[in-house]
């Protein structure tokens, strides 16, 4: 389906490049860990201004998992049911990988460990490979306890909660069935009853005492109501105004959470592979001709330093096999900080939310209306604007030097 000028194709989001010219690259685009679940809203900006450059973009939605190597190959499963079909529409296109943060450590991990995917250039954005000591404080102090005990980490709730706005987002009334599994997983106020026997002795539950859905069943000349009051005229008004997609498409980064708690649970200690197995397989494995490593000042989370330095090794490898290859690595430092390139205004180039969500204010991850000050000096959001603007001038010079 599509949404203004996004169009969702086998679990991708495509943004053609304007109709007047053909693309002169495929940007296959992977965000940043949790944010990357929804890259058509945290990135709608960025890629919009590249897309509007020429570029045909393909962003491909990941799940984060402590198993990267697992990642990968949903990425590329999800990216080769679009990309032939893309072929045959524009012919052949050279496929550049562009990444920021998480997203391009899968992009190194991609052109190091899946031969069967080349590209012709890698972006990489604030490049980062942190264990999960280093990335999350208290790890193995505070998170591996809590989220270790299945009966407290609280993941059932996480996951009932999620549905029931999925379907509040939808223009429905939750199901009595979505509304059971919310209710059962609801902390109890009594130490050792869970609130689905309490409220299964309370209502008379015929099965051992415990809550079932038929207790908790809304007679349906309310649900009716109920369905009737959502629909009309309020979802109606937040659908056509963009927002009731934005809001349904944030549930895919909040899903995240309990499956990475699941995933705690189940013995997830680190990444796979390691920080130290993931630079080893840049070392010895990568092999992208054109790579541009592009870092911001203000980045405490950034690698991409270390990343040079093995991409250097990576490249005496490459020139030992095939000594008359040319490799073109550079490495740039922009104005802004990690969160850069997900700034600009919500509503992305066009900004068709800038009067719904304007009274927000604020700048958040893809978020932000802007305005003008008394003083006629630009907003915070606005001048978040410049730093994101940078970032597109950069990779499209870059591109453009490489007469791909």
């Amino acid at each position: 389906h599509t949404q203004g000028r996004w169009e969702e194709l086998h679990g991708n989001y495509i943004l053609r490049p304007p109709p007047s010219q053909p693309p002169r690259a495929l940007l296959h685009f992977l965000g940043g860990a949790l944010v990357g679940a929804s890259p058509q809203l945290t990135y709608r900006y960025l890629l919009e201004r590249l897309s509007s450059n020429g570029y045909l973009i393909v962003a491909t939605p990941y799940q984060l998992s402590f198993d990267h190597l697992t990642t990968c190959d949903e990425i590329i499963d999800k990216f080769e049911k679009v990309a032939p079909m893309l072929a045959r529409e524009y012919g052949a296109v050279p496929v550049v990988g562009v990444g920021h943060s998480c997203g391009s450590l899968l992009h190194v991990l991609i052109t190091s460990l899946f031969p069967d995917t080349p590209r012709a250039a890698n972006a990489l954005l604030s490049y980062n490979n942190r264990g999960v000591g280093e990335a999350v404080p208290f790890f193995e102090e505070l998170i591996v306890p809590l989220f270790s005990d299945k009966e407290r980490n609280g993941s059932r709730l996480i996951k009932a909660a999620i549905e029931v706005a999925r379907d509040k987002y939808n223009g429905r009334v939750p199901s009595d069935e979505v509304l059971f599994n919310l209710i059962k997983e609801l902390p109890s106020p009594i130490p050792g009853q869970s609130v689905n026997s309490l409220l299964g002795a309370f209502l008379g539950g015929d099965n051992g005492g415990l809550l079932s859905p038929s207790l908790i069943s809304i007679p349906k000349p309310l649900r009716e109501s109920l369905t009737n009051l959502l629909a009309e005229p309020t979802f109606d008004a937040l659908t056509n105004a963009g927002i009731t997609p934005l809001l349904l498409q944030s549930l895919d980064i909040t899903q995240q959470i309990p499956k990475l708690i699941d995933e705690v649970e189940d013995g997830a200690r680190d990444f796979v592979p390691t920080p130290d197995a993931m630079s080893s397989a840049a070392r010895r494995a990568y092999r992208c001709r054109r790579t541009l490593l592009m870092q911001f000042e203000n980045d405490n989370l950034d690698d991409s330093e270390q990343l040079e330095s093995y991409l250097r090794e990576a490249e005496s490898v490459m020139k030992m096999k095939r000594p008359m290859i040319t490799i073109d690595l550079q490495r740039k430092v922009l104005d802004g900080n990690h969160a850069t390139p997900l700034l600009g205004p919500l509503g992305g180039e066009d900004d068709a939310l800038r009067e719904v969500l304007g009274s927000l204010g604020g700048v958040i991850p893809g978020g932000g209306g802007g305005g003008v000050e008394e003083d006629g000096g630009s907003t915070d959001a606005a001048s978040n604007m410049i730093p994101v603007e940078n970032v597109v001038d950069e990779l499209v010079a870059w591109l453009d030097e490489g007469s791909l």
